[in-house]
């Protein structure tokens, strides 16, 4: 089984979490599980 950890830091947490929603959708539709 392959794992990806990925680690994000930013200033603005409006654009952190937008950019975890587009990370986790796009895991989501290829078939992947996520957790975290």
């Amino acid at each position: 089984m392959d794992e990806i950890r990925i680690r994000m830091e930013a200033y603005d947490h409006e654009s952190l979490d937008t950019s975890a929603m587009e990370i986790v959708d796009t895991a989501k539709r290829t078939g992947a599980k996520v957790a975290g």
